[in-house]
């Protein structure tokens, strides 16, 4: 934390407010878990997409990638002439084989199945988007001090704001780098503890 914004007892700098003795109590861990469960929930819950590459640009390519040229996969020109990477879709493929895998040794029924490959996506796109989240905070808390109203204000605005209720949990590009940005920042500018 830059120095001017440190205080001796580890308080929040002045003029910040400190949340609450509960805040105190919580742990990261705990912090993490809940933001992933609301994650995993939202993204659960959302029926719709935020664009229409959230699937041309990723889950397309990455059922490709799964399960093979011939499995009924919409690719687009990009990705006929491999003008994409193909980074951000074999994170997907990998999600997609695993639930294959997954359904294919509990003996799931084909509707099970189907359920589970529409489910992992969102899931593993849930536990990215908290991440990215639960990343925002630390820098938050970094900047503005444990426990400031500040510090848990940066997190909140961005879970609670409609854009990124429903982008984050999307399975777009930009969001990945949006989330790489926060876990960046805390990592590279101010060191993980």
């Amino acid at each position: 934390m830059p120095p001017s914004l440190q205080s001796a007892d580890g308080v929040a700098p002045k003029g910040q407010r400190r949340i609450g003795h509960t805040v105190g109590a919580l742990s990261s861990q705990n912090i993490l878990l809940f933001i992933v469960a609301l994650r995993i929930v939202n993204s659960l819950s959302i029926q719709t997409f935020f664009q229409p590459d959230e699937y041309f640009q990723s889950l397309e390519p990455a059922w490709q990638m799964a399960f093979g040229k011939e499995s009924g996969a919409w690719i687009t020109w990009e990705w006929t002439h491999q003008l994409r990477s193909s980074i951000h879709p074999a994170i997907f493929a990998g999600v997609y084989r695993i639930s294959s895998i997954l359904a294919a040794l509990l003996n799931l029924s084909s509707w099970a199945r189907a359920e589970l490959l529409l489910a992992a996506p969102k899931v593993a796109q849930a536990v990215i988007a908290a991440l990215g989240d639960y990343y925002t905070w630390k820098l938050g808390e970094r900047v503005y001090g444990q426990g400031g109203q500040a510090a848990w204000a940066t997190p909140m605005a961005v879970v609670l704001h409609n854009t990124y209720a429903v982008e984050l949990p999307g399975d777009d590009a930009d969001s990945r780098r949006a989330e790489h940005v926060a876990m960046a920042l805390v990592a590279g500018t101010f060191g993980v503890r």
